[in-house]
């Protein structure tokens, strides 16, 4: 397995192994050189071992400088990675204080938006009501207008008959009309005339002939009154109705802006919320994010603080190791290194003698048919325990019973280490199958989440390109609705102006065919009201009478032309008039028609394009919402998928570190198990050529030996 930070934690294994090679490396290697320097009868053999122990103190310190140059590369790797991982800690903890700020502030404008929205919905409801209710009393005082201004308009006109007829002495023939008994309806309900009057006109219209002369002008008088306070009633009521008009007009027009206004709020809050909405969903997810960043950092920072300092525990541990064997082996060395040690060797060497020879040969044949046995199994498989039995044979210094002893443990310890090596392979192919196949099961899920991440994406994008052309919608809508404005306002206004055009041309044609009917066709011809003379101008005419009939005779007239012919053509004339007053009146019906069709079309277009302009902003706040469901759904996947993957990380991870330990021991199971195999058959064969020999003897004469 490897450590959080990744780096393998080999010190502490490696130290306690050194320690036991150190002190096996100068123990095994003075004896066995000590016996074969002794065998061979070499002057100084002491120099070999002297030679081995330099070679060792320089391999040791070779490994000193390789061991601390990968500690300074750990250690840097620990400092970088710590102040990394201090910063990231920390813009973890900073961004995490502004994003819950964000979301925050986020979501209390969020609350102040529909807030606003509901009051502008409220104003707009507000509005219509009150629009509905002012039409309500408008189209109510209309009606008691027309009511009442009728009944006054038909008082007046039968006062009109009525004033003109008493004077001209014709009040018994208007009294046998309707317009009488309507006047007389009029008089009761009065409430300004006085009974005495009242009383006297009741008198007038129920005498027969309504000639009773004292009383005809006093009765004009009365009805003149009346009609004077008619009309200033009337005119007073026409008055009050056309002020109302125009404040209902007003009332409208205000409250219509009010409604387009509150409209507008409606449809910027409505979008406003919705995208407020998607903001927040993504904050909390970018601080959810965060969140789980920040916990694996802060996790991962608490490890690599006790991985590090584990590590330099260890290399202080490995360094103390170190210095403590290669003083043991300069020591060693000046110990060995003197000439004192050189003589002391060579006195401690056996003397010769008949007796010993035997025994030296005895004993000598046991020990080399047990080496030969030990070394053929040392050749095949290398190994520092092995290598300590056979140099205790071949050191003469240790008796066959602790030899023995060396063997049977090796054995069991070979036997041992094959059953482990039996159980974690068993281990190995199990763990590995399940690793695969989890990592199989993993892959399959990370594939999935991304075939959905793709799917929702594509889909969040589809939305946001749809909410993008309703919006569109929505502003061609606008603009058609002000372009169709503009133009129906214009068709109105060029509508008016050809109206009035053509009214002013059907006037001039009648005018002109009224002028040509005076002369060449009188019995056609329509004279103008008459207008009321002013004083002047009766008088004028009178006295132009008067010198008329107080003139002398006339003087006798010379001869004339003859008696004038009209123009024939006259009536063509006429009747081309006719003919273009008839076109113009048709165009006019024309044009009238297509203008009321034109107002149809327009308010209908109004209506469509309002309801459209509505549907597509709700479409739009229907698919915002959508769309923020389909981000939240869509971060939730990412952040599933991010989980799948660190797993299957982990699993590759994990498996990378299986193969690491059980590969070797799969590729080489068979070697190390017919090598271990082997060894063991060496170390029986050397046991039981031990237990072969004459033990009793050979272990007195060993003991009468090393007694020497």
């Amino acid at each position: 397995t490897s450590s959080p930070a990744g780096v393998s934690k080999p010190f502490a294994r490696v130290s306690k192994v050194r320690c036991l090679h150190a002190a096996m490396r100068v123990t095994l290697c003075v004896g066995a050189f000590l016996a074969v320097a002794a065998n061979k009868g070499e002057k100084n053999p002491i120099r070999h071992v002297v030679s081995l122990l330099q070679q060792m103190q320089a391999k040791i310190e070779e490994e000193e400088a390789t061991d601390a140059h990968l500690f300074a590369k750990y250690e840097c790797f620990c400092k970088k990675n710590t102040v990394e991982l201090t910063q990231a800690i920390e813009d973890g903890k900073a961004k995490i204080t502004d994003l819950q700020s964000q979301i925050e502030a986020t979501k209390e404008g969020r609350t102040q938006a529909i807030a606003d929205l509901q009051q502008a919905k409220d104003d707009r409801a507000a509005a219509k009501q009150a629009v509905e209710e002012a039409t309500k009393v408008r189209e109510k005082e209309a009606a008691d207008y027309a009511s009442e201004s009728g009944d006054i308009k038909a008082n007046i006109g039968a006062l009109n008959q009525a004033i003109p007829a008493i004077e001209k002495g014709m009040g018994g023939s208007f009294l046998q009309t309707p317009a009488a008994a309507a006047l007389q309806r009029a008089v009761s309900a009065s409430v300004s005339t006085p009974d005495y009057e009242k009383t006297l006109l009741q008198s007038f219209f129920q005498q027969a002939d309504g000639q009773t002369a004292p009383q005809s002008g006093e009765i004009v008088g009365i009805l003149k009154t009346m009609k004077e306070e008619m009309e200033k009633a009337l005119a007073e009521i026409t008055r009050a109705e056309d002020e109302a008009k125009v404040n209902f007009a007003q009332l409208k027009e205000a409250k219509a802006k009010e409604v387009a206004a509150a409209t507008r709020t409606i449809e910027k809050k409505t979008e406003k919320s919705g995208e407020m909405a998607v903001e927040v969903t993504q904050l909390e997810g970018d601080l959810q994010e965060t969140e789980s960043t920040l916990e694996e950092d802060t996790g991962y920072s608490n490890e690599l603080d006790v991985s590090c300092k584990e590590k330099a525990a260890d290399y202080e541990s490995i360094k103390v190791a170190r210095a403590d064997e290669l003083v043991a082996i300069a020591d060693t060395i000046k110990l060995l290194n003197s000439d004192e040690a050189l003589e002391l060797f060579k006195k401690a060497l056996p003397s010769s003698g008949s007796s010993l020879v035997e025994l030296n040969s005895n004993w000598n044949q046991v020990r080399a048919k047990a080496l030969a046995a030990l070394r053929e199994s040392s050749r095949a498989f290398a190994n520092p325990k092995l290598d300590l039995i056979t140099m205790a044979l071949s050191g003469k210094k240790e008796g066959f019973e602790k030899v023995l002893g060396m063997i049977e443990k090796m054995v069991k310890e070979l036997e041992l280490e094959q059953t482990d090596d039996d159980a974690k392979k068993a281990f190995c192919e199990s763990e590995i199958d399940k690793t695969e196949d989890k990592s199989k099961d993993q892959q399959r899920n990370i594939d999935g989440l991304a075939t959905d991440i793709d799917a929702e994406q594509g889909k969040l994008g589809k939305l946001q390109g749809e909410v993008v052309e309703l919006k569109q919608a929505v502003a061609d809508t606008d603009k058609a609705v002000q372009e169709q404005t503009e133009q129906r306002k214009e068709e109105h206004e060029e509508y008016t102006s050809t109206a009035a055009s053509d009214n002013a041309a059907l006037e001039l044609l009648e005018f002109a065919k009224n002028r040509l009917n005076k002369f060449y066709s009188p019995e056609q011809y329509k004279a103008p009201p008459k207008r009321q003379l002013t004083e002047e101008e009766e008088i004028y005419e009178n006295y132009s009478f008067v010198q008329i009939h107080r003139g002398h005779a006339a003087p006798e007239a010379p001869e004339a032309p003859g008696d004038y012919k009209k123009s024939s053509k006259s009536n063509g004339v006429v009747a081309m008039i006719d003919l273009l007053r008839e076109d113009l009146k048709k165009e006019m019906q024309k044009d009238a028609f297509e203008e009321k069709e034109a107002q149809k079309d327009y308010e209908k277009f109004m209506d469509d394009a309002a309801r459209k302009r509505a549907t597509d902003s709700k479409a739009i706040t229907q698919k915002q919402e959508v769309i923020a469901d389909v981000e939240t759904e869509l971060h939730e996947t990412k952040g599933e998928h991010k989980t799948e993957l660190k797993a299957l990380q982990d699993t590759k991870e994990y498996e990378h570190n299986l193969h690491m330990s059980c590969d070797w021991l799969s590729d080489n199971f068979d070697e190390r198990k017919q090598a271990r195999t082997e060894e063991i058959e060496s170390l029986k064969k050397a046991r039981d050529v031990i237990n072969g020999a004459d033990y009793s003897l050979v272990q007195a004469k060993a003991s009468q030996f090393m007694g020497k």
